[in-house]
């Protein structure tokens, strides 16, 4: 069974490299977008910290150790992250109208906010060897948004680009509706990562412990 869950971290993590490669094209190929830009999407840093997550576990798998709760809260937060920028990219989708219209959105993108996030619910759920998170770990998941904001929001205005249009006071209307946007957010990661450490206390089905097999 171990080596059934070292194949899919790895099919993942393939997964999301050539997705982010994907991305990518609007600064390698078509030169449409800025790399500093491009590495400023919240999605795209949550994605890049699930590919060294997934490089980590995959060497855990290997070298047949027991996972320590530390892991298993990287594991929770970077799940959260990414679930959050799945939900998030739905409710640009809907702001846009292009709800409708999901034929047009880029196959990189559905991978990085729908598959990926999917894959990394399900592997947070699943896999054995997770351990029992303290309901602290809801509130430390704020950090790196809480740091991701501040940087945002410092950086807009100089080079006169947000990655978020609900960031950009000028759409919101005044950095006033941005906070009340920002807190929405916070709420919505508190409760996915609450959720998670719940579920973190829940038994992993019966397929033995990773590092048993």
């Amino acid at each position: 069974m171990r080596i059934l869950f070292i194949v899919l971290r790895l099919a993942a993590l393939v997964t999301t490299v050539s997705a982010l490669v994907s991305r990518a094209d609007c600064v390698f190929t078509t030169g449409s977008c800025r790399a500093s830009n491009l590495l400023s999407y919240f999605t795209v840093e949550s994605n890049l910290a699930f590919v060294a997550l997934l490089l980590y576990l995959l060497f855990h798998a290997i070298t047949k150790r027991a996972e320590d709760e530390r892991l298993t809260s990287v594991r929770a937060l970077v799940t959260t992250y990414l679930i959050v920028s799945g939900i998030t990219f739905v409710f640009l989708i809907v702001n846009a109208g292009l709800a409708n219209y999901g034929f047009l959105i880029p196959t990189s993108e559905k991978v990085l906010h729908f598959v990926v996030p999917a894959y990394a619910l399900v592997d947070f759920l699943l896999v054995p060897g997770r351990r029992r998170l303290h309901w602290g770990t809801a509130l430390i998941s704020l950090g790196f948004p809480l740091l991701y904001g501040i940087y945002t929001l410092v950086r807009g205005p100089a080079v006169g680009w947000y990655p978020y249009i609900f960031l950009d006071p000028q759409w919101a209307g005044s950095y006033s509706a941005v906070a009340v946007y920002a807190a929405i957010l916070a709420g919505l990661i508190v409760a996915v990562s609450f959720a998670l450490t719940a579920a973190s206390r829940l038994p992993t089905p019966g397929f033995g412990r990773l590092r048993d097999r």
